[in-house]
């Protein structure tokens, strides 16, 4: 059976391999593969609640609103009797790309806002993560949307790195 199995295998790897139709699409879906994860994290050195107020001030300085604050401790305290370390999911939402984003797609709403977290770490640190838009927009498969998304990841980035 595993011998049979092997073989299969090998045919299997063979006729991709020759057939260029083939080769080609497992190429492309490689290439489009994102090589960067669907977020971006910093450790800052600032206690939970001051890092909190920060990040708020910061989104709102690159044109963010905060349109919902989720208190994952108290939610899984409450819903799951399950303890978890200070842990807040803001969705912040930049109103100019919003609008622009729905210009080219209609649905997008399933994947704004563009959530942002701080949590405390087990060891008491605090890390602030926010979503990468380059990733989430491309699975739209809209290339008219990565501009957008980069300008997006930007603001995001400079979130980010000003509350290092």
């Amino acid at each position: 059976m595993k011998k049979a199995l092997f073989i299969m295998f090998v045919a299997i790897v063979s006729f991709a391999i020759a057939n260029p139709v083939f080769s080609q699409a497992v190429s492309e879906a490689f290439q489009n593969t994102p090589s960067t994860t669907f977020y971006t994290l910093v450790e800052v050195s600032t206690d939970f609640e001051t890092t909190l107020e920060n990040v708020k001030t910061e989104l709102k300085k690159q044109g963010f609103g905060v349109v919902s604050e989720i208190n994952m401790q108290e939610k899984l305290k409450n819903g799951a009797n399950k303890d978890i370390p200070k842990y807040v999911i803001l969705g912040a939402c930049n109103p100019e790309g919003a609008y622009k984003a729905l210009q080219v797609e209609e649905n997008i709403g399933v994947i704004l806002p563009c959530n942002v977290i701080v949590r405390e770490t087990k060891e008491g640190g605090v890390v602030v993560a926010a979503v990468n838009p380059l990733v989430t927009m491309k699975a739209t498969g809209e290339e008219d949307l990565k501009p957008l998304a980069e300008e997006i990841a930007g603001k995001l980035k400079k979130v980010l790195n000003n509350l290092k």
